[in-house]
Protein backbone atom coordinates (compact mmCIF):
# COMPACT_ATOMS: atom_id res chain seq x y z
CA UNK A 1 0.00 0.00 0.00
CA UNK A 2 1.16 3.42 -1.17
CA UNK A 3 0.00 6.25 0.85
CA UNK A 4 -0.68 9.42 -0.83
CA UNK A 5 2.15 12.37 -0.14
CA UNK A 6 1.57 14.12 3.36
CA UNK A 7 2.48 17.43 4.17
CA UNK A 8 4.45 18.74 7.01
CA UNK A 9 5.28 21.74 8.09
CA UNK A 10 8.54 21.61 5.96
CA UNK A 11 8.52 18.37 4.08
CA UNK A 12 5.80 15.65 2.16
CA UNK A 13 5.94 11.95 3.51
CA UNK A 14 5.51 8.83 1.43
CA UNK A 15 4.70 5.32 3.53
CA UNK A 16 4.63 2.21 1.67
CA UNK A 17 3.94 -0.93 3.45
CA UNK A 18 4.14 -3.72 1.21
CA UNK A 19 4.40 -7.75 1.96
CA UNK A 20 8.04 -9.32 1.31
CA UNK A 21 8.28 -10.31 -2.66
CA UNK A 22 10.98 -9.27 -4.36
CA UNK A 23 9.35 -8.21 -7.33
CA UNK A 24 7.71 -5.61 -5.44
CA UNK A 25 11.86 -3.44 -5.26
CA UNK A 26 11.23 -1.87 -8.23
CA UNK A 27 8.19 -0.48 -7.50
CA UNK A 28 9.07 0.81 -4.60
CA UNK A 29 12.45 2.17 -6.22
CA UNK A 30 10.23 4.07 -8.81
CA UNK A 31 8.02 5.58 -6.35
CA UNK A 32 10.18 6.88 -4.08
CA UNK A 33 12.67 8.24 -6.59
CA UNK A 34 9.88 9.84 -8.49
CA UNK A 35 8.29 11.69 -5.44
CA UNK A 36 11.99 13.01 -4.62
CA UNK A 37 12.52 14.31 -8.67
CA UNK A 38 8.84 15.65 -8.36
CA UNK A 39 9.69 17.58 -5.07
CA UNK A 40 12.71 18.98 -6.64
CA UNK A 41 15.08 17.61 -3.94
CA UNK A 42 17.81 15.24 -5.71
CA UNK A 43 18.59 15.63 -9.63
CA UNK A 44 21.26 13.56 -11.22
CA UNK A 45 23.65 11.80 -9.61
CA UNK A 46 22.57 11.83 -6.38
CA UNK A 47 19.25 11.15 -7.55
CA UNK A 48 20.72 7.54 -8.75
CA UNK A 49 22.34 7.20 -5.59
CA UNK A 50 18.50 7.63 -4.13
CA UNK A 51 17.72 4.73 -6.37
CA UNK A 52 20.13 2.58 -5.43
CA UNK A 53 19.98 2.97 -1.67
CA UNK A 54 16.21 2.51 -1.67
CA UNK A 55 16.42 -0.70 -3.75
CA UNK A 56 20.06 -2.00 -1.43
CA UNK A 57 17.67 -1.31 1.69
CA UNK A 58 14.19 -2.75 0.72
CA UNK A 59 15.70 -5.92 -1.10
CA UNK A 60 17.58 -6.46 2.39
CA UNK A 61 14.44 -6.03 4.56
CA UNK A 62 12.55 -8.53 2.39
CA UNK A 63 15.12 -10.96 2.41
CA UNK A 64 15.29 -10.77 5.80
CA UNK A 65 11.54 -11.45 6.46
CA UNK A 66 11.61 -14.34 3.50
CA UNK A 67 14.54 -15.79 6.18
CA UNK A 68 11.89 -16.35 9.02
CA UNK A 69 9.20 -17.06 6.98
CA UNK A 70 8.01 -14.04 4.69
CA UNK A 71 4.85 -13.55 6.41
CA UNK A 72 6.69 -9.85 7.86
CA UNK A 73 5.91 -6.65 6.19
CA UNK A 74 8.35 -4.07 5.20
CA UNK A 75 7.37 -0.15 5.49
CA UNK A 76 9.08 2.55 3.92
CA UNK A 77 9.15 5.75 5.19
CA UNK A 78 10.50 8.86 2.70
CA UNK A 79 10.76 12.01 4.26
CA UNK A 80 11.02 14.85 0.96
CA UNK A 81 12.22 18.21 3.09
CA UNK A 82 13.72 21.31 1.02
CA UNK A 83 17.17 19.82 0.50
CA UNK A 84 16.97 16.25 1.53
CA UNK A 85 15.73 13.40 1.41
CA UNK A 86 15.21 11.06 5.09
CA UNK A 87 14.48 7.07 4.25
CA UNK A 88 13.49 4.86 6.72
CA UNK A 89 12.95 1.46 6.08
CA UNK A 90 11.50 -1.32 8.69
CA UNK A 91 11.48 -4.88 8.44
CA UNK A 92 10.26 -7.83 10.66
CA UNK A 93 13.29 -9.84 10.13
CA UNK A 94 15.61 -11.80 12.42
CA UNK A 95 17.93 -8.43 12.80
CA UNK A 96 21.28 -8.24 11.88
CA UNK A 97 23.80 -10.10 13.82
CA UNK A 98 27.88 -9.22 13.88
CA UNK A 99 28.75 -9.02 9.89
CA UNK A 100 31.16 -11.12 8.77
CA UNK A 101 34.69 -9.49 7.63
CA UNK A 102 34.93 -8.57 4.41
CA UNK A 103 37.65 -7.23 2.57
CA UNK A 104 36.50 -2.79 1.91
CA UNK A 105 34.69 -3.02 -1.70
CA UNK A 106 37.10 -1.54 -3.69
CA UNK A 107 39.60 -4.20 -2.76
CA UNK A 108 40.38 -6.76 -5.69
CA UNK A 109 39.96 -9.92 -3.17
CA UNK A 110 35.73 -8.76 -2.83
CA UNK A 111 35.34 -9.82 -6.73
CA UNK A 112 35.58 -13.20 -5.18
CA UNK A 113 32.61 -12.77 -2.77
CA UNK A 114 29.28 -13.00 -3.79
CA UNK A 115 26.87 -10.37 -2.21
CA UNK A 116 27.88 -8.39 0.77
CA UNK A 117 27.56 -4.64 -0.97
CA UNK A 118 24.30 -3.58 -0.15
CA UNK A 119 25.47 -2.35 3.59
CA UNK A 120 28.63 -0.85 2.22
CA UNK A 121 26.99 1.08 -0.68
CA UNK A 122 24.34 2.06 1.71
CA UNK A 123 26.70 3.95 3.88
CA UNK A 124 28.77 5.17 0.88
CA UNK A 125 25.88 6.85 -0.56
CA UNK A 126 24.19 8.48 2.10
CA UNK A 127 25.46 11.76 3.89
CA UNK A 128 26.93 10.56 6.94
CA UNK A 129 26.79 7.74 8.78
CA UNK A 130 23.57 5.23 7.70
CA UNK A 131 21.74 3.95 11.33
CA UNK A 132 21.20 0.55 11.70
CA UNK A 133 18.87 -0.64 14.55
CA UNK A 134 18.31 -4.37 14.95
CA UNK A 135 16.02 -6.03 17.50
CA UNK A 136 14.63 -9.38 17.85
CA UNK A 137 11.39 -7.67 15.84
CA UNK A 138 13.30 -6.56 13.05
CA UNK A 139 15.89 -3.90 11.72
CA UNK A 140 15.51 -0.15 10.93
CA UNK A 141 17.71 1.38 8.55
CA UNK A 142 17.75 5.22 8.19
CA UNK A 143 19.65 7.28 5.74
CA UNK A 144 19.40 10.65 4.35
CA UNK A 145 20.77 12.25 1.12
CA UNK A 146 21.05 15.65 0.14
CA UNK A 147 22.09 16.99 -3.26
Amino acid sequence: MVSRPRQTKSSEVVTIDLPSRLDLVTVVRMVISEAAAAAGVLKGDRLEDLRLVTSEAVTNAIQANLAVGGSGRVKIVCELGAKRVKLKITDQGPGMGAAMPLPDITHPDRLAIEGGFGVPLIEKLSDGAAKFTSTKKGTTVEVELSQ
